[in-house]
């Protein structure tokens, strides 16, 4: 069975705006009339071949949106508080909609124009809903490709409840900043398997990528959505990615729920607060510490700038929570702007109002971490810091540069959850006087050299 081709401008669209600064005619009636053509089951293939300006539009199974190049695509109408898109169905458990494209195109979500979450009278914690500029809740089968996302109010995409999910390159586009204004990237929870997202790039005001199995939700008050959903998450491709300045690159976040056999691989570019955070997050004190299988970080190279997040100090890695394996590859961070830990395995909570989640982590290895301090090293401050529980640490290949003051320190223990099991160190070199290992209150049962 054919799938019906439409173009927009034969379908009685203005398509008089522009997707950089809006205007003209609302196209979103003739649009959705196109759109619910698919609610049969038929599909339908839209393409857009100018710029319509809209207040929100559903798309249904089988539905391609094809735009023909970056000044085709959609501006969100001024107060429209919604999506540019959203699945026809949403769900938090089973999936009714199915095989969903979106192909090329701009998509701006005008944020300057948009509230944050709605009812906009209460706080965003007791929020019905976020205003995000795509939604995707309960799907399988979706593929996003060539898009870019411009101004995004809080995330460019929420995706919950998913099966088979392919995004790749995906620009996000951040000119008109919004402090604290949660302007995430690709925002996914679970319950989600087979995911691949490559090529990524752009700006944005927290999370660049965000994998959050568990977010702080409750039956009564599902977070960012009535249908947002949480689960487990597995089977996770993340390959190229590259950070313009963005807040924070990536967050995997599990509570209870597992996360597991997830590859991240090739990222590059500059962040400013948080580079990858393995997080338990335990706001509550519940004692829930976290589900990490196996997972791997391969050929990283950033540099980070001013941080913009002071509720914690800055980090490239922050582990949290109970981990079986955890592989560090070829990460390099260059032109540090300040003395912030390249590896950090939490302990006590330093977060204000938030439980404690120490990190638990059976295997940690480390292969070739380099680390370039721009300024010499406050004394004392260590490029790696354990103040959790990690059974068998692996460190090798390891260099420290610009720490030129006598007190620097390559890998320190601390607090009263830090504890070793077995470390192995191999190959660890500095341009300087640095101290190897500064273990105080000897945490680290038994230290080794590879053999």
């Amino acid at each position: 069975m054919s799938i019906p081709v439409i173009h927009a401008s034969g379908t009685g669209a203005r398509l008089d705006s522009n997707v950089l600064a809006g205007g003209g005619t609302d196209d979103t009636a003739v649009l959705q009339e196109v759109l619910d053509r698919a609610a049969s089951g038929a599909g339908v293939h839209l393409v857009m071949d100018g710029a319509a300006l809209i207040s929100g539009l559903t798309v249904h199974s089988n539905t391609t949106i094809e735009c023909l190049n970056r000044e085709c695509g959609f501006y969100l109408a001024d107060g429209a508080n919604r999506p540019l898109l959203i699945n026809a169905n949403p769900s938090p458990e089973g999936i009714i909609d199915r095989n969903i494209t979106l192909l090329g195109g701009t998509y701006n979500h005008n944020c300057a124009h948009q509230a944050h979450h709605l009812p906009a009278n209460v706080h965003y914690t007791e929020a019905d809903r976020w205003v995000t500029a795509m939604a995707f809740l309960g799907v399988e089968h979706l593929t996003v490709r060539d898009v870019t996302v411009r101004n995004m109010r809080t995330f460019a995409f929420l995706i919950t409840n998913w099966q088979h999910v392919l995004m790749e390159h995906i620009t996000l586009e951040l000119t008109d900043y919004i402090a604290g204004g949660n302007q995430d990237g690709i925002h996914l929870q679970g319950p989600g398997r087979f995911l691949v997202l490559r090529h990524i790039q752009g700006r944005t005001g927290d999370d660049l990528i965000a994998i959050n199995a568990d977010e702080e939700t409750t039956a009564e008050r599902p977070f960012f959505h009535p249908c947002a959903s949480t689960g487990p998450v597995s089977d996770v491709l993340i390959d190229t990615v590259m950070a313009d300045d963005a807040s924070q690159i990536l967050r995997i976040l599990s509570r209870e729920s597992p996360v597991d056999r997830i590859t991240v691989r090739n990222v590059s570019g500059t962040y400013r607060s948080f580079g990858f955070y393995l997080s338990a997050w335990d706001y509550m004190s519940k004692g829930l510490n976290g589900n990490f299988g196996s997972i791997l970080f391969e050929n990283v190279t950033v540099r980070s700038t001013a941080p913009d997040y002071t509720y914690t100090d800055p980090f490239l890695f922050r582990i949290s929570g109970k981990h079986r394996h955890l592989i560090l590859r070829q990460i390099t961070c260059v032109d540090s702007v300040d003395d912030r830990y390249a590896v950090y395995v939490e302990g006590e909570s330093d977060i204000p109002d938030i439980g404690t989640t120490p990190a638990d982590v059976g295997i940690l290895e480390i292969d070739g971490l380099s680390l370039h301090r721009a300024g010499d090293c406050v004394e004392g401050r260590s490029c790696i810091m354990v103040r959790g529980k990690v059974g068998t640490m692996n460190v090798r290949n390891c260099s420290m540069s610009g720490c030129g003051r006598s007190g620097a320190v390559f890998l320190a223990t601390e607090g009263a959850y830090a504890a070793v099991d077995r470390l192995i160190l191999d190959n660890i070199s500095a341009d300087g006087p640095v101290r190897l290992i500064d273990d105080p209150g000897r945490v680290i049962a038994n230290v080794a050299s590879a053999e």
